[in-house]
């Protein structure tokens, strides 16, 4: 049986119609009754593909073969879109940039098999050898300009928000490598976006950044501003989750009314079976329903 969360009841009022005798629908609910969800994406994080031996767990160069078995389920399973949370790919031992430029094409390439709108987040090792611009020129987010690197888009009744984690405490951008990893800050620039994006937005709302927004065993891998971005999701009242990465595994934080969910590494891993993906179902009472594939595990979010 999937692990249930429960979400507060109250930001859901009035986002969608469908009940029971007056009562909100689990996901489990629907399946028996045949409702389908009004959208569906698949996600993956920390691929960090390379050309390079592995490191203790860090399997880099399965990391391609992973991708495209993940790309080639969600085809299957006709996903709406497809979103990867960040540490894309990686670099050699002595860092070459037009090696990592290589392996940024040669994963990107795999990930575009997918058959549907794609979107990126940049992650701390995605500019370990090259800057922000370059890796966005050389990747696909859907309708995004190649500008820029946080963003937000809206698909069947849902908005999405990409945040950008990759700025030091001082603002400054990470670039070839420039940057501590412990070091992760949402701008002031980047935070009045944020307020102004869900301002102007009806819908609700599904946040995706690479750094830890939620608390973490380690506080270094957290934003260290997370408060201050916690406190503006809250206040806006739309926000149904928040789905980041960096950690290398699942975790799950329920603060202030909004779940803060975490992802395993596709990288980690010895063979096939130590990757993971996974396809997250959205009603249209806010409840999500995540199903996970090979080390991913399947969860439901609930009110």
């Amino acid at each position: 049986m999937p692990e249930k969360w429960s979400l507060s009841r109250r930001k859901f009022i009035g986002i969608a119609g469908t009940t029971v005798a007056g009562l909100m629908i689990s996901p489990n609910v629907f399946a028996k009754i045949g409702a389908k969800p009004i959208i569906r994406f698949g996600m993956i994080s920390d691929i960090h593909y390379a050309d390079r031996e592995p490191a203790g767990n860090r399997f880099y160069r399965q990391s391609l073969s992973k991708v495209k078995d993940a790309v080639n389920e969600m085809n299957r399973q006709k996903v709406d879109f497809m979103i990867e949370l960040g540490d894309f790919k990686d670099q050699d031992v002595v860092p070459n940039e037009a090696n990592t430029l290589k392996y940024l094409a040669d994963i990107e390439s795999v990930f575009q098999k997918f058959n549907g709108p794609t979107y990126h987040v940049l992650g701390n090792h995605d500019t370990d050898g090259i800057s922000k611009q370059q890796f966005l020129e050389r990747v696909e987010n859907t309708g995004i300009p190649k500008t820029e690197s946080y963003y937000s888009f809206s698909r069947k009744g849902i908005h999405f928000v990409v945040l950008d984690g990759d700025f030091t405490k001082e603002g400054k951008a990470y670039d070839h490598g420039n940057f501590s990893w412990d070091d992760s800050f949402i701008t002031e620039s980047q935070i009045n976006w944020l307020k102004n994006d869900l301002k102007g937005n009806r819908l609700p709302v599904i946040i995706f950044i690479h750094q830890m927004l939620s608390h973490s065993r380690d506080v270094k891998l957290e934003v260290q501003n997370a408060a201050e971005v916690r406190q503006v999701l809250e206040q806006s009242g739309k926000v149904l989750c928040v789905f980041q990465g960096h950690v290398h595994e699942e975790s799950y934080n329920l603060i202030n009314g909004i779940p803060y969910y975490s992802v395993n590494a596709v990288v980690d891993g010895d063979g096939p079976e130590n990757s993971a993906c996974m396809i997250v179902d959205v009603y249209k009472n806010g409840n999500l329903k995540v199903e996970g594939f090979r080390r991913a595990t399947d969860r439901e979010i609930k009110n």
